[in-house]
């Protein structure tokens, strides 16, 4: 119970944390339900409540666990309750943003970087693993939900930021969420959204992150 009252009392910080990132949040309440049916075992972003598996705060020698969802589904206010996709196939525009917001969260506490993280992920997962084969921008009805969406989405993310530098990144995602707000959204607006801002072409960028299914190559990081 103190382990999820600690996590839940950090809604206001982490919302104003994510508002400086994300722009000014878009609805008027907040707050979470947490469901102690065991075999719930996941989280769903309800729009102002989310509801939280009891599971995610069993780590009691981590309570950064716990905090790390709220971070997820309190990103998903912006990312997939104001702006909804127009279909399915576009997923990685919830999943791969509440991801990135988990690491960019961890930067803030000190847990380690965006690029730490990153570099993790991508070192750790050979070529020849699964999570390379799954093209995340059209994933299909079998692999809607799977893991490669959420990690490589982010990995995305953190690609275009590393190609147009933070400024015009973080411009271009407060930028997505005021002129979508409560809209529907496809990669193909972000993506046009993107290079516009950086005044880049973006789509190899794009296609290779989000619609090869092979392992993609690193780019270095732009200057701002």
């Amino acid at each position: 119970g103190d382990m999820v009252k600690g996590s839940l009392a950090r809604q206001g910080e982490i919302i104003d944390f994510l508002s400086d990132l994300f722009g000014r949040y878009p609805f008027s309440a907040a707050g979470a339900i947490v469901d102690d049916y065991d075999a719930l075992g996941f989280a769903l972003e309800n729009q102002t409540r989310p509801v939280y598996s009891e599971t995610f705060w069993w780590d009691f020698a981590d309570p950064s666990s716990g905090d790390s969802v709220v971070v997820h589904e309190l990103a998903h206010q912006w990312y997939g309750d104001s702006l909804a996709v127009e279909s399915w196939q576009h997923i990685w525009l919830n999943e791969g943003f509440a991801t990135y917001a988990e690491w960019l969260w961890s930067e803030r506490e000190g847990l380690g970087t965006a690029q730490e993280i990153f570099d993790s992920h991508f070192d750790a997962i050979p070529p020849e693993d699964p999570l390379w084969t799954v093209t995340i921008g059209d994933p299909g009805p079998e692999k809607l939900l799977d893991f490669a969406v959420y990690q490589r989405g982010a990995m995305t993310l953190h690609q275009l930021r590393l190609t147009v530098g933070d400024d015009d990144f973080f411009r271009i995602l407060r930028r997505w969420t005021s002129a979508q707000e409560d809209g529907n959204v496809t990669t193909g607006e972000f993506v046009r959204l993107a290079e516009r801002i950086s005044d880049q072409e973006l789509d190899a960028l794009f296609d290779e992150w989000l619609f090869t299914s092979e392992k993609p190559a690193l780019r270095k990081r732009a200057a701002n």
